[in-house]
């Protein structure tokens, strides 16, 4: 996998709404911090997963699995008032985050739904909840080290605050379409976490919503599986369909269940 290259990016949210494309803005109406880590890719070939992969098995060993070194240490963009040239938002370890996983009915059947709806709109089929992926997803995420695990899946991270609905940071993701390039389809830092939720051949998707580290109020994992962000090109025109629609209006940016 390989993250993209290049120094922190620090943007200022000055206006009261940040324009997403297909005529659409999202009023935010203060200063939010959003952060992301960098969308992965899949060079040359294809991700590494197993058919042991695609199980849903209730009495999963939860024991760690086993993640390569990553080869690059990819940069964080960070989009908010509270960053600092020179912050990091991985320096910090909390050591009692909170974790909502598949044992939350409500927030597994949340996300499913909103990444379904959206990869709908490209004609993508519907992914099915992987509770091995929601649990790689928890451990990761209660590290506070927010930057990719380059485990065996794709993954997205998202986070910041005081926004706490893990739907929304979902659809924030999505919103990076209205920066695909239809004619030149392919891997980009600022759509890659849009081809990745919407890619056609990843089936399964697991997640976690961890709160309280001290170094990010809120943030979401997400792993899919096969992965998406598969080079060359070919793999771009049979796996990211265009839109139907444009995009659907911003869930609530509140939920009283993930404060």
């Amino acid at each position: 996998m390989k993250g993209a290259k290049g120094i922190i990016l620090i943007v200022s949210l000055l206006s009261n709404c940040v324009s997403v494309g297909f005529a659409t803005s999202v009023p935010l109406g203060r200063r939010d911090t959003v952060i992301l880590a960098p969308p992965t890719e899949v060079i040359h070939g294809n991700p590494t997963w197993s058919e042991k992969d695609l199980v849903t098995d209730p009495a999963f060993d939860a024991s760690e699995p086993d993640v390569p070194t990553p080869t690059t240490e990819a940069p964080t963009k960070i989009i908010g008032r509270k960053a600092a040239p020179n912050a990091s938002p991985t320096s910090t370890v909390s050591p009692t985050p909170t974790a909502f996983t598949s044992r939350e009915g409500k927030f597994s059947r949340d996300m499913l739904k909103i990444t379904n709806d959206l990869r709908a709109i490209h004609g993508s089929p519907p992914l099915v909840w992987n509770k091995t992926l929601a649990t790689y997803a928890s451990r990761q995420g209660r590290k506070c080290d927010f930057r990719h695990s380059h485990g065996p899946y794709g993954e997205n991270l998202a986070g910041g605050g005081p926004m706490n609905n893990p739907v929304w940071y979902q659809w924030y993701l999505y919103t990076e379409v209205s920066n695909y390039d239809w004619n030149e389809p392919g891997f980009a830092k600022d759509t890659g976490h849009f081809t990745q939720l919407v890619w056609k051949s990843s089936k399964q998707i697991g997640c976690a919503w961890i709160a309280g580290c001290s170094n990010l109020a809120y943030q979401v994992w997400c792993e899919y599986t096969p992965a998406g962000n598969v080079s060359p090109v070919i793999h771009y025109n049979e796996n990211v369909g265009r839109a139907k629609s444009g995009i659907p209006e911003a869930p609530p940016t509140y939920d009283p269940l993930y404060k």
